[in-house]
């Protein structure tokens, strides 16, 4: 881990723990402290701010972000990227019958059509992860180009869709061959399978997702579950 990462990881967790809850050291401070230069101090800031775990204030530093402090993910691959950075490219989009899972799932008739997208995502014009997406037609009637090659979620809350939350699971892959062709890495690297299961607040399903990622990373901070702990300990003794 690079020396401003290191920094990042340190003031997350220090936020985290309610160490620093207001106001951030300043630059130079922050140098002094780790050792590291000020051009270090300043990429590291430059990536808490671009994740939303601080703020610039002109003339006086950088703050907590309180209203980031309480979300179980601090920042992924992704997010830590401005929308502007991310760009899509479309792979292909059809309409077609839904199979009996995705019925089950959408809540959907066997003869009701549903979207079938693929697309790449760029992250500052490198191919990073390929998606595969499923859409209700029902909830999205139209779907074009321009749309999968913009943010879905902006398209769903711009049709008044109210989005709730996600149910997201993660697993080890290697990429296949076509696969490796579109990233552009080689056949059977390592990457991250995630699958996202989109829910309206009203729990109808709006998105289902397999995502290919060839440099997938990760930062949550989440609660203490003791009731899991005992459970997980209580089955060992059965």
């Amino acid at each position: 881990m690079k020396k401003y990462q290191e920094l990042v990881q340190d003031i997350i967790s220090k936020i985290c723990q309610n160490i620093i809850d207001v106001k951030l050291p300043s630059e130079r401070e922050l140098a002094e402290k780790y050792d590291i230069s000020r051009f270090s101090v300043r990429k590291a800031m430059s990536k808490l701010e671009a994740i939303g775990m601080v703020k610039s204030k002109a003339g006086s530093g950088y703050y907590v972000n309180t209203s980031s402090v309480d979300s179980p993910l601090i920042y992924n691959s992704v997010t830590e990227n401005k929308f502007g950075e991310i760009s899509y490219k479309k792979i292909k989009l059809n309409k077609r019958l839904p199979t009996i899972h995705e019925v089950q799932v959408f809540s959907i008739e066997e003869d009701e059509y549903i979207w079938n997208v693929k697309r790449l995502r760029l992250i500052q014009g490198k191919v990073t992860q390929i998606e595969d997406a499923r859409l209700p037609v029902k909830l999205f009637p139209v779907v074009n180009d321009t749309i999968i090659e913009s943010s879905l979620q902006k398209h769903a809350l711009s049709l008044g869709l109210e989005i709730d939350s996600y149910l997201t699971t993660y697993q080890a892959i290697s990429v296949s061959k076509d696969d490796a062709d579109l990233l552009g890495c080689k056949r059977s690297s390592s990457a991250m399978n995630i699958t996202n299961r989109g829910f309206l607040t009203s729990g109808e399903v709006f998105v289902i997702s397999d995502i290919i990622d060839i440099n997938y990373q990760c930062t949550y901070h989440t609660k203490f579950n003791p009731e899991s702990l005992n459970y997980r300990d209580q089955n060992d003794r059965d």
